[in-house]
């Protein structure tokens, strides 16, 4: 989920908004607020040969919870994440969320690598855009009230206390609840 960073090109939350919702639609997933995303990977995408996926032990991922090739042509899970996302442990849920993210959002674009002393704001970076994506697929607004807590985020989206708080947190900013 974290790893190395890269520019890539500037791509708003907005924008990102709009294609979570579009897959989503594509998926007719529109009016579903739990987002399967472990039959998505597995039964929509690698069956149908769009993207593949592939699980591998920890030894072999570094330290890495998943990979997406800037291909397009792989997203790699580490097999307890794969495992777990399966079993719908939030942590692990988004985590291949995020894999999707990159896979839609980064497959085929130019790639720099940012270091620590880069200042590069984070629409412009593929982690925090990868991040967003799977907030929002994950989380989409139209399934939050204003009276929304963390635990109903929680148990409704699959996700973690720390993701649900957030979310409410910049749904809440941003006047979208």
């Amino acid at each position: 989920m974290t790893g190395p960073d890269y520019e890539v090109p500037p791509l708003g939350w907005d924008k990102i908004a709009i294609i979570t919702s579009n897959l989503r639609g594509q998926l007719n997933l529109q009016h579903k607020p739990y987002f399967p995303i472990m039959e998505v990977l597995e039964f929509v995408l690698d069956r149908n040969e769009i993207v593949g996926l592939d699980v591998r032990d920890a030894h072999e991922m570094q330290g890495a919870e998943g990979y997406t090739s800037p291909d397009g042509e792989l997203i790699i899970l580490r097999e307890d994440v794969y495992h777990a996302a399966w079993k719908g442990e939030p942590r692990a849920r988004f985590t291949a969320a995020h894999e999707l993210g990159h896979f839609l959002l980064h497959t085929g674009i130019p790639l720099a690598r940012i270091n620590s002393t880069n200042s590069v704001p984070p629409f412009r970076r593929s982690e925090p855009q990868a991040n967003q994506f799977a907030a929002e697929l994950l989380m989409p607004p139209q399934f939050f009230t204003a009276q929304d807590t963390p635990m109903e985020v929680m148990m409704r989206h699959g996700v973690s206390g720390d993701c649900a708080e957030i979310r409410l947190d910049y749904l809440t900013k941003k006047g979208k609840i």
